[in-house]
Order: structure tokens, then sequence, then C-alpha cells
């Protein structure tokens, strides 16, 4: 692959005077060149210590400026020292310097640097409130945030609506010849006008955090809110638009390992892989979870396919039903179905996650996803809940209440009322019964494959066809971790404090339930005739005759003449 380098473009006055160079790249990886290669879609480079993401974001960068003349990219991290000192460096390794001293000009003190073809490139930091007023009026055509996973994920939004703003960069005729004869296609980005734009590019670099982080969830194809289907799509002009996901918008997320490159001098090599298990998996083979202080490990094993003979399997073994609950206002709000088989074995078959919704909505959605149980006769054995919504801090009609009145106030819809009862938050004590339930018993067996080695805790997993199945549950379980304070001969040292900054809605919702140490009961509960039925007027008519008949009361009367029994 050979770019040529900034000067092919150049104004009139500085070509004469400015030498070609031709760059001729040593790809460090196959995962670099892909990199360069990609697009124009939402890129993100993720990986470990030296695998030279930093250096394919800017060489991508640099050839993008190179073609198109007065160009603009803006090239960001969150601090400014951290700009300087490593992406600026990695910058002006590769560009050389006449590639802006014939016509150009450099000024980092004004956080600017112009090419000689003309193409500017702006650099920010995104931790001052300056900048993030600059990028709501800023015009560009790319942009790269390096170390992106110290960033809001806000200010990628705002940069991606900035993205084609830019109305001043040439689309040189030679590039088009070399796309149409390269892809026998026209140039397929023109202005609302006819006249050829350049394309956009936005590229992230990082290193792997928890799932929970949204480079991941956007970005990582193992993610599912990577392929759910949630964005409208603008270009459809139908009244119920067709519905986009992100790997629809080929938002892609490549790994790079900091051992796949061919570049890094063996010195660093051994310094990286002398480190422990959990640093070598985040840091060098660039994969994401963050098992480094980790609190709770989820197997396989806990996690359950919902086919239609899994599901049978578990409504039949069923004794007990609960449910947990944790309360948010702008929060998300998580409830969690609960079932407790003839072994004991814990079972969340149901999962609701919502934000941003009443009280009320809370309410009736909770009452639907139960009816799969109260249909068929089961009632709930307990619904524990977060013990901060007993609290009666909140004010209506000049008396104080608390969120669980809201729940219980039967003047909204009498069947969608909720008594909760008040969940143990006592986090330490739950953390080992969690760990308990989670790990593999070699003497029991499995509630659906009857394997030995099996755990107490299953989650019945969240697929297209089971949509409320179990997903935030495992994600938060498996995310959460200690607080970092220090290292001791190289390894981390962990405080028995947790990591406040890991979402936990459904986490607590696990705790508030598990701390109850619920049991199930020694045989399977009958279940109670519905009213109205047949059976159920029969047990209601011996229930009055065991009394006397002077006593029955007028329904039992009129159901004891229907069906004959006075």
């Amino acid at each position: 692959m050979e770019a040529l380098m900034a000067n092919n473009y150049s104004p009139k006055k500085a070509h004469r005077t400015a030498k070609h160079q031709t760059v001729r790249v040593d790809w460090a990886s196959p995962q670099q060149r892909m990199a360069f290669e990609y697009g124009p879609y939402p890129l993100c480079l993720s990986g470990g210590y030296g695998a030279s993401k930093t250096f394919a974001g800017i060489l991508k960068m640099l050839y993008f400026c190179d073609q198109f003349p007065r160009n603009r990219v803006l090239i960001a991290r969150k601090q400014w020292t951290d700009l300087q000192k490593t992406t600026m460096a990695t910058f002006f390794k590769i560009c050389p310097e006449t590639a802006y001293i014939y016509g150009g000009r450099r000024a980092d003190g004004d956080k600017y640097l112009r090419l000689n073809n003309g193409s500017e490139i702006l650099w920010a930091h995104l931790d001052s409130p300056e900048t993030e007023n600059m990028i709501q009026g800023i015009e560009i055509n790319a942009f790269m945030i390096d170390q992106a996973e110290e960033v809001h994920e806000e200010i990628v939004e705002k940069l991606e609506t900035r993205l084609g703003r830019w109305d001043m960069t040439k689309v040189p005729d030679s590039v088009i010849a070399r796309f149409v004869s390269r892809y026998g296609t026209s140039w397929p980005w023109l202005d609302p006008h006819g006249r050829p734009i350049p394309p956009t590019f936005s590229i992230l670099t990082c290193n792997p955090d928890t799932k929970l982080h949204w480079i991941y969830r956007r970005f990582h194809q193992d993610s599912p809110e990577h392929w759910e289907r949630t964005m409208e799509d603008p270009s459809d002009t139908r009244k119920k638009k067709r519905l986009l996901s992100y790997h629809d918008l080929h938002y892609k997320m490549i790994n790079m390992r900091s051992i796949d490159n061919k570049h890094l001098t063996d010195q660093n090599r051994m310094k990286l892989m002398s480190r422990d298990k959990s640093f070598i998996s985040r840091y060098v083979m660039g994969e994401w979870g963050m098992p480094e202080g980790t609190i709770h490990n989820v197997s396989k094993k806990s996690l359950i396919e919902p086919t239609p003979e899994n599901l049978r399997i578990l409504k039949a073994s069923a004794r007990a039903h609960h449910r947990s609950f944790d309360h948010g206002d702008t929060a998300p709000a998580c409830c969690l179905w609960w079932e407790i088989d003839q072994d004991g074995n814990y079972i969340v078959t149901r999962e609701y996650y919502k934000e941003n919704a009443l009280i009320s909505q809370h309410r009736h959605n909770i009452y639907e996803l139960s009816k799969e149980d109260t249909d068929r006769g089961a009632h709930y054995s307990s619904n524990y809940a977060d013990p901060s919504i007993f609290n009666k801090t909140m004010q209506s009609k000049g008396g104080r209440y608390s969120a669980s009145d809201e729940y219980e106030d039967k003047s909204y819809d009498p069947d969608t009322a909720i008594f909760w009862m008040q969940g143990d938050n006592d986090e330490f004590g739950t953390r080992n019964r969690i760990n308990e339930l989670l790990a593999e018993d070699p003497k029991r067996t499995h509630p659906i494959t009857g394997e030995l080695g099996a755990p107490r805790l299953y989650f019945v997993s969240r697929t297209e066809h089971y949509p409320n199945g179990c997903f935030h549950s495992v994600q938060q379980l498996e995310a959460q971790r200690r607080v970092k304070i220090g290292m001791s001969l190289g390894k981390p040292i962990f405080s028995d404090e947790r990591d406040t900054k890991i979402t936990d809605h459904a986490y607590d919702t696990i705790r508030y339930f598990v701390a109850s140490r619920a049991r199930a009961p020694s045989s399977r509960p009958k279940a109670k005739p519905l009213r109205g039925t047949f059976q159920g007027a029969c047990l209601l008519v011996d229930k009055m005759n065991r009394h006397n008949k002077r006593g029955m009361s007028r329904v039992a009367r009129r159901e004891a003449r229907r069906y004959g029994r006075m």
C-alpha cells in the first residue's frame, strides 16, 4: 500500500517548492491494514498496549486530508497534556515537516495545523466546557478520538452530527477517476446540488473496558445492542419507517492485539507477558469484560436458552414464584421474575428493564408480564424491592408519601397494584451468597441437561423470539468489580468496596432476592381454581356446606343452585 503524503494537491506556489514524498507503509499487523482500508463508516480500533491503534487512526486521517484538498478534520483526546504527549507526538512522527512548511501552518498553541494543500487539522481536548461549546458549532468531515473509553458518549453523538458540514473541500477528478475504475460505479457522495463531496469518517481508539461501556454496546459484534434495530431509517419515506441497528449502519470494531504488532520490541513483549492473567487478557489480548477485580463469574452453565422445551421443563419443575424490583425515576427500573424448583435452584425467567417511565407504566408492564404466571394459577410468594422506595420523602397533595405507596395505590388501576416488601441491602453478605449460588457443585445436576457439576443460579437468556429474557441482569452481574487501590510486585491490589461507576440497577435487583434466602416448599403448591369456573364454584359450595346453609352467602347460594349442590 502506498500513500502520497500531503504535497499532491498543494497550492501552485507551494507545489513548485515542495518535494513529493511517497511513504511506503510497513503494516504492523493485518488488523492495522484492515483498519486503514475500512470505511467510510464508524470504526473503533480496540486493543492492547503497543498494538499501534493510534498510528493506524492518524495515518488514515492524514491520507484523507491528503486526498481531498482544503479538507477539515478533528483529532481529540480527553485531556490536553495527554493529547500533546501521546497523540500529537505520534502524529508528527508520521507527518513530515515538508507536509506543512510550503504554504501550510503549524500552531500547536492554537491547536491548529494547516497542510500545504489547505487541509486543516484541529486539535481538541474534551474535558473543557469551552470545547463542548465549540463542538456544537464545528464544521468537519472526519474526526478521531484517541482513548475514547475516557470520553462521554454524548460528545461522540454531537461530533457525529457535525460530519459533512465543511463544504470547502475539493474532490479532485483524479480521485473520482480512480474510484470509478476500481468499483465500476459513479461517485456516490454528492451534495443536494449534485456536486461531489468527500465521504465522512469517524475513528475511535480505545483499550477494552466493561461490557456495559457504550463503545462495546455500539461496536462489538458480540453485543446484542449492536444488532438491535431501534433507530429509524431517515431515508425511508413511509409513515412507519424501517428500523436500523448499529450493524446496519456499518459500525465496526477491529481488535488489535499487542502480540500481533511485528514492530513491538522483544523487551516490550516480555514485559507485557510477565504481568498477571487479568492484565494480559485486557491490555495485551484486547478482551472486553474487565476480569481484573471481578466480583462474580457467571459460567455458561448458568445461562438457559429459551427453547419451548426448556421453558416447559422449567414451568413443570417450578415450586415457588417470586419477584424482585429496583425502582428508578429517570434511571432504569428493573423487575426480575424468579422460580425455585424442587432442587432449590434459583431461576430468573424474565426481565423488565425500562427508564424514564411513570410508576403507573411500570405497574402496567409488570402486571402484563406477570400474566404468564398468574394465568396458570400461580401466585408470588414474595415481592422484594429496593428499601429506598419505602422512604417517605416525596410530596403529594400536601402529604408525605413514598414510591411504594404509589405502587400500592388502587386509584390508578386496582389490578396492577403491587405490594412490595422491603429488601435486604446488606451488600457484603449478599456477595458471597451470590457466588455460592454461581459456584459449580460436582454433586448437583443441571435442571435442563441433567449433567453433574452445575450451579444453583440460572438465567433464561434474551433472544429475538424471547425478548423478555435476561440480558441486563447477566451483563451487570458479570461487570461488577472491586476498586483498585494500588499495585504490589506487578499485581493489582483491590479494596472490598465495589466500583460505584459500574451500572447496577439489575444487579441490585438480584441482590434483594438472593438476600431473602427463599426456599422451595416441600411439595408443589396446588393452584387455586379461578373464580367463575366449575371447579372454583364447587370448592366455594363445599366450603360453605361445612357451615350451616343459613349462613351461606348470597354468592354461594347462587353458585350452589347453578350446579345443583343444594
